[in-house]
């Protein structure tokens, strides 16, 4: 065995010369005297140290020599130096024959490092273990502090040495779990080597929380003060009926530890989830309705978790639409939430856009007006946001799991309510809205406002530039709104919407008519045509260059498939137009009505990326988007006994919202009029639509989505000019910091959510920010550039994260200065905040 040990040494180290041996109990001297080592010369201490040392540098220069001392290997610092072949021991290497003496060989540690190493050669000793701890295994970096760290990585099977609010929250993370063999596990590795009153210090260094023992219920409670506190740190004291007052942390400096624990927690790539996932499930032990109960809902908390919300969700749901305002203002403050159910968010948009909606229509004074001009008017600046608050609620009640949602907030009624005051809304507007419009005799001329049958003469007649119109099925005016929005995010964009009377009927093949050039139109009994020709899809072209030579009409659809420069070749035309169906594909369906407002949202991000597309692709400089018609939907089924019955008669043609006779049809709550007083057809038709938003009872068809009457919500389409020319912006959109409480840098990390205030529009542009950290007037910091062009009217998706880093340089510094600039500005800041460096105050102790 000794000889195989020594072979080792001399095959390890092939530059080694002098291997001592220290047997001061001779238990091997007899063994040493039997060696038979072909290549190595075995040499004894007799007591001649002056005689050996010669012999060792002279004589056996150039032998590998293995030297036997029957003695005390030095141990102090005073015997080391008082050994009188120190040059040669330094020089060589000492055989070990224990794990401890064989891990300092190993290692190359020092002799004073000897205790240490036995004090934990327990676990020093696996392969595993050396691997976490490895950068202490020198004699510069093995000491015991940071060696106790390593070891409890280890424990843990991190493959690093962790800093202590690392280790502290995996500890955490270990006490949550059901299954308590890898706690048990590790809770008895670190007993075994007596590191429990370090492990126990640690903890109350990084969480304020003093535990006695360190076992499953301790570090539970751990994980409940963390989250106690990291939602009501920012509440001045505990009140007197607190049940968790004991985990109440006041101290600046022990609150800045805690939140350098969770900073590192959230930046850990394999803890951060499990640790949110963790405190979801203390929550059932920190109730959040019972901190809402006992502070109240507007309380100054620092944060708001997925409990806490729905506390607070139930407690004013049931204002929705009593007091929208009230709740808008708090819903808007949760939405800015994260680490909460998936559910949350979904339920405060749904909430949001429901308050919003009756909020709109507590807006409306009175729904009697004198002028048909005035209905327009006040519908296009503010009545058609009912209409927008009302599908984006339909929308996201659609995504909606209601089993996931507590009891105790009843999204069923809320959204029954939300239908019928809908309901109630467009009926009330739009009998007022016809009762004006009949005293004008539904005479379109006698009404100064845009209509739809002079489109072309007014806007691509005169065009003296390449001009493509897409008119796209069914795209009432405030889906043009939200298409508007959207197109404001395009920085080379410059798009304006007005808006245009359609013709009653508010049908398609009446409405894509009267958007064509021409002379004399006739409706021919629904078989319409200009001048002769029909104005059936595939003839629509043909009208076209009649006006224009260089013209031409094509599907949408059909462009799909179609080879670029084929493409290419169509958009050179001086007027195109372009007929897209989305919309009105879904919802004039009977099966797939319900999808209406899934449709509308599709149409929005087609049409988008088409105008887009035609601006930088094809060259065309101004885009005209409009619509044959507008929709009349309502979420709920439209039960038989609330349609009007047709009456027996023979119609020219007859649907669920108008129907066209001959002559005089007599009908109860309905209006009658001239197809010629809203069209430019001659013909010796009459219209007939009911008082208000009434269904006919028309078998086959859907009754939720409809349109051919006269409601603003049919009439009133949007005409949207896109051009490529850039205009200058005088106002921009502006960012907000998110934080009740004032920044600070923790580990060298400062964490920002900026809010871009308003959505970009036609008045605030998209703004392009940069931000840093300074020293005076010197950036200390990366600098981060965000560009600001969110089109969402939901706070929570105009938020913008970012981390700054501050350099090694300024690390010292207790107080910087955050700096959020205009990127065309680089001397005014927009925003500028004094942060606290609390990097000083260590983290890792």
């Amino acid at each position: 065995m000794l000889s195989e040990k020594i072979d080792s040494y001399f095959s390890k180290f092939p530059d080694l010369r002098v291997l001592f041996f220290f047997d001061p109990t001779k238990e091997y001297e007899q063994e040493v005297k039997e060696l038979d080592l072909p290549d190595v010369q075995v040499v004894f201490w007799e007591n001649n140290p002056f005689s050996l040392k010669v012999k060792l540098v002279q004589e056996l220069a150039n032998d590998k020599v293995f030297l036997y001392l029957p003695m005390k290997q030095p141990a102090s610092q005073e015997e080391y130096h008082a050994f009188p072949l120190l040059a040669l021991l330094i020089a060589n290497r000492e055989l070990q024959l224990d794990n401890v003496g064989g891990f300092m060989e190993d290692f190359q540690l020092q002799r004073h490092q000897k205790s240490l190493v036995a004090k934990y050669i327990k676990e020093l000793k696996y392969a595993n273990v050396q691997k976490v701890v490895q950068p202490l295994l020198n004699a510069a970096n093995f000491n015991e502090s940071q060696l106790q760290k390593g070891l409890v990585s280890a424990f843990l099977k991190f493959k690093t040495i962790e800093s202590w609010p690392i280790i502290v929250g995996r500890l955490t993370i270990l006490a949550g779990d059901e299954d308590t063999t890898e706690l048990d596990r590790v809770l008895k590795k670190i007993k075994d080597l007596n590191l429990e009153d370090i492990v126990l210090k640690r903890i109350e260094e990084v969480t304020a929380y003093n535990a006695a023992n360190l076992n499953k219920e301790t570090l539970e409670d751990v994980g409940k003060s963390v989250l106690y506190n990291k939602l009501t740190q920012t509440l001045s004291e505990a009140d007197k009926d607190d049940p968790y007052s004991k985990f109440k942390v006041s101290d600046t400096t022990q609150l800045t530890r805690l939140n350098q624990m969770l900073h590192e927690l959230d930046r850990h790539p394999q803890l951060n989830s499990k640790f949110e996932d963790l405190l979801a499930k203390f929550s059932k032990h920190i109730k959040g309705d019972k901190l809402i109960e006992i502070y109240g809902e507007e309380a100054n908390f620092a944060e708001f978790n997925t409990e806490m919300i729905w506390a607070i969700v139930a407690k004013i749901h049931t204002n929705v639409a009593s007091a929208p305002e009230g709740v808008i203002k708090q819903l808007e403050t949760l939405s800015l939430q994260t680490h909460v159910n998936e559910m949350v968010p979904k339920l405060l948009t749904y909430l949001i856009q429901a308050s919003k909606m009756h909020q709109r229509i507590k807006q409306v004074k009175t729904y009697v007006l004198d002028r048909p001009e005035e209905y327009i008017h006040e519908y296009t600046n503010q009545w058609y946001k009912v209409d927008s608050s009302y599908r984006r609620a339909v929308l996201s009640y659609k995504s909606l799991e209601t089993s996931d949602i507590p009891e105790n907030i009843d999204v069923e009624t809320i959204h029954d309510t939300l239908n019928a005051t809908y309901d109630k809304h467009t009926d009330q507007l739009n009998r007022e809205w016809l009762k004006c419009l009949d005293q004008f005799g539904f005479n379109y001329a006698e009404i100064n406002v845009p209509k739809q049958y002079d489109f072309y003469q007014t806007e691509i007649d005169p065009a003296d530039q390449k001009v493509v119109v897409i008119i796209s099925d069914a795209l009432r005016y405030e889906a043009g709104q939200e298409l508007l929005s959207e197109m404001h995010g395009d920085s080379k964009n410059t798009a304006e919407m007005r808006f245009m009377l359609a013709s009653i009927p508010s049908k398609t093949n009446i409405g894509m008519a009267q958007l064509l050039p021409g002379g004399e139109m006739e409706f021919n009994q629904g078989e319409i045509k200009i001048d002769g020709t029909s104005t059936a899809s595939t003839y629509r072209g043909k009208i076209l260059k009649t006006a224009k030579v260089n013209s031409e009409a094509i599907q949408f659809g059909n462009l799909e498939g179609m080879e670029r420069s084929d493409v290419r070749e169509i958009f050179k035309n001086e007027v195109v137009y372009v007929y897209h169906d989305v919309i009105d594909a879904m919802g004039d369906k009977k099966r797939s009505e319900r999808r209406t407002f899934d449709a509308v949202e599709d149409a929005v991000v087609e049409l988008k990326k088409f105008v887009k597309l035609l601006h930088s692709s094809y060259n065309v400089a101004k885009v005209y988007i409009t619509a044959d018609h507008g929709f009349l939907y309502n979420d709920k089924k439209i039960k038989e006994k609330d349609q009007e019955k047709l009456p027996k008669a023979d119609f020219i043609q007859s649907h669920n919202r108008y129907f066209l006779a001959d002559t005089e049809v007599s009908k109860e709550l309905s209006y009658t009029f001239p197809l010629s007083a809203t069209t430019q057809f001659k013909d010796d038709v009459l219209v007939t639509i009911p008082y208000s938003v009434n269904r006919y009872n028309k078998g086959g068809v859907g009754h939720q989505f409809v349109h051919g009457g006269g409601s603003l919500q049919e009439l009133v389409i949007p005409l949207i000019e896109s051009s490529r020319k850039r205009t200058d912006v005088t106002k921009k959109v502006n960012p907000m910091l998110l934080k009740k409480a004032g920044h600070r840098i923790v580990s060298n990390i400062l964490k920002l959510d900026i809010l871009q205030e308003n959505e970009v529009s036609r008045l605030e542009k998209e703004r392009t920010i940069k931000v840093g950290l300074y020293k005076d007037t010197e950036l200390v910091s990366n600098e981060e550039e965000i560009l600001l062009n969110a089109t969402s009217e939901s706070p929570r998706e105009r938020i913008s994260r970012i981390e700054l880093t501050l350099s090694a340089a300024a690390s010292s510094e207790s107080f910087l200065k955050l700096k959020i600039f205009d990127i065309e500005d680089s001397l005014n800041p927009i925003i500028e905040e004094r942060v606290q460096n609390s990097t000083l105050i260590q983290p890792d102790f």
